[in-house]
């Protein structure tokens, strides 16, 4: 039998540049130590350690001393260890004795490691976040250039080769919040040379998926600047036709990016490191499936930052499960946190769309709400928090300014939210994990007083109960999850997708009205309701059996949120009471027609 070694040793030629001849020779090698792994028990992933102890990964993110003394700006206060201790070595003890009795597991990303590891306090496993692509360009440059690659595997190596031996060292995420923008990524290509492996391999796939006829293409797209392939060979740029097929052609090309990407980094890390668990790239709190699909081969473990959708610290049923019905492979999530407008370090919340709350008791309250979801989630095998300081009072370098420490500035720690985690039993909580939650087919819960208020980012629908409400999808691996719930006079829906809206896939930088997220609601026999979302624009129904006021919707770009009011008169009724069944189907085909979920099913309204 053709042994591993011998397997890894062709596959790393193909796709890795030899060496320069004038390369220094590899350190001698030395026997690693044991590594962590994942594995499955009883339906349940778990991480276990190299002496067969299995965890669950609680960790924290940017464990370090913060601003050093010379960088210090007293105008924007920021977390700087050096206010508060005598040496690097007091706030490394401090700091590891604290978040081993607050119950963390796990040193995470961007963390002091050097101090952390001179302590002899240190007894948390730790990762690392590489920047393999981030750093290089991929997938945005041509990843079949060798000064790409080269560039990765400079990265990997003064990363890995300091650490790879190290028997706390549980793995690597590859990036993080990497710019997985099919639009941007399919533009950015095609004004790559003509000499790009990357820009090549686009136009054989079109050449292929159009059988090598130009008048295939142009009914999907618009070209610019090209009138054949032959010309689209040399130069030329093309944008999605309205109502074409053309963005699962894009889709295919992203397919082919992300396989790259992934087939080019777990070469790279396993060129330096056989041992370390390859733990992904750290989604942006969404994801593609055609990306998450071509990482199956190449990582350990798939991984996402997890924004809680709704300040209560819920989140919504479709994102982790989709992502793993897609992947089969345990998840770890990079970064999760909550947010309070009282804090102790001025912190405003302001700078974008993180889950924040009013008090640092709501803070505990509905942190401990998103932890027990992750935990209860059989084929999660560990969660990070961001972060272990405050973010400086005015905002880091890109402006973010949340409330997100386990301490504050002053390294005080919140002890609502620190007393909170060290109370959490997490491996009782996820041996207890479950598959199967409670749902609409067991009867529609009432609604809401008001079912629409408080409608805007982080807070529509979180007065509903979505829980009960939620009407399992008749699709498989859906992008949304719809909600239901009634009171006397109507039934309400509510919607919340993923819709990856990008207006550069089009010349004049605007989404026509016919590729908008496209909604169809249909209540018992009564005439389909049709509604227009996304894109940043207000709904739209295109229907004469609705008013407009009973619509409505959020967009960001990347996600809608959506209510829906059916007066009983749709269902043949008058008004409604417990007991009552009601018969619903719905589709909702997402930006330029990329997904659809469809729901369909009778229900019964309780109380």
């Amino acid at each position: 039998m053709t042994s591993l070694l011998t397997l890894f040793t062709v596959f790393s030629a193909l796709v890795l540049p030899a060496p320069p001849r004038h390369a220094p020779a590899k350190p001698a090698v030395i026997k690693p130590a044991p590594p962590f792994s994942l594995q499955a028990d009883k339906g349940v992933w778990w991480l276990k350690t190299p002496q067969g102890k299995r965890f669950f990964s609680l960790g924290v993110c940017c464990v370090e001393p913060g601003t050093v003394w010379k960088e210090y700006n007293p105008k924007n206060p920021s977390y700087s260890a050096w206010r508060h201790y005598p040496d690097p070595a007091s706030w490394a003890d401090e700091t590891l004795q604290r978040l081993s009795d607050w119950g963390f597991t796990t040193i995470g990303g961007w963390s002091d490691y050097a101090t952390l590891k001179r302590s002899p306090k240190f007894k948390q496993a730790y990762t690392l976040v590489l920047h393999l692509g981030s750093s290089s360009g991929a997938p945005w440059f041509d990843m079949w250039s060798a000064q790409v690659i080269q560039k990765m595997d400079e990265v990997a190596k003064a990363a890995i080769l300091p650490v790879r031996n190290d028997p706390r060292l549980l793995g690597y995420y590859t990036d993080n919040e990497l710019g997985w923008w099919s639009a941007s990524q399919f533009q950015i290509t095609l004004d790559q040379p003509a000499e790009s492996g990357q820009r090549k391999r686009l136009i054989e796939l079109l050449q292929e998926r159009y059988a090598n006829n130009w008048n295939l293409l142009l009914k999907d797209f618009i070209p610019k600047g090209a009138d054949s392939f032959l010309n689209l060979a040399l130069k030329g740029n093309l944008y999605l036709r309205p109502q074409g097929d053309g963005i699962h052609t894009v889709k295919k090309f992203t397919r082919l990016l992300a396989e790259r990407y992934y087939q080019l980094v777990r070469a790279i890390v396993r060129r330096y490191d056989a041992r370390g668990l390859i733990l992904g790239d750290r989604y942006q709190s969404f994801y593609y499936p055609e990306v998450a699909e071509s990482a199956i081969t190449y990582v350990d473990a798939v991984s996402t930052n997890l924004n809680a959708h709704w300040n209560d610290g819920s989140l919504s049923r479709f994102y982790l499960s989709t992502l793993f019905e897609i992947t089969h492979k345990p998840l770890m999530i990079g970064e999760f946190y909550m947010a309070s407008t009282e804090n102790r370090s001025g912190n405003k919340n302001n700078a974008s769309v993180f889950p924040v709350v009013k008090t640092q008791e709501e803070r505990a309250i509905n942190t401990q709400r998103t932890l027990q979801y992750l935990l209860e989630t059989p084929y999660l095998a560990g969660a990070d928090w961001f972060q272990y300081a405050d973010e400086p009072m005015l905002g880091r370098s890109d402006g973010e300014n949340y409330n997100m420490g386990l301490v504050d500035n002053s390294d005080a720690p919140y002890t609502e939210l620190t007393a909170m985690f060290a109370k959490q039993d997490l491996a009782r909580m996820h041996t207890a994990a479950v598959w199967r939650r409670a749902n609409a087919n067991l009867g529609v819960p009432p609604a809401p007083a008001k079912p629409f208020e408080n409608w805007k980012p982080m807070s529509a629908l979180e007065g509903w109960d979505r829980e009960r409400g939620f009407a399992p999808p008749s699709s498989l691996n859906p992008l949304a999850d719809m909600y239901l719930c009634w009171d006397k006079s109507a039934v309400y829906v509510g919607l919340f997708a993923m819709d990856f809206a990008e207006d550069s896939f089009y010349q004049n930088k605007r989404i026509p009205e016919s590729e908008r997220a496209f909604w169809s609601v249909t209540a018992s026999k009564a005439s389909p309701i049709r509604i227009r979302l996304g894109a940043n624009r207000p709904p739209k129904v295109a229907t004469n059996n609705l008013e407009t006021q009973n619509v409505v919707a959020l967009t960001d770009g990347v996600r809608v949120v959506a209510g829906l009011r059916l007066p009983a008169r749709l269902f043949g009724k008058t008004d409604f009471k417990a007991g009552d069944k009601i018969t619903f189907t719905s589709t909702l085909d997402t930006f330029a027609r990329s997904y659809q979920v469809t729901w369909r099913g009778t229900y019964t309204l309780t109380k």
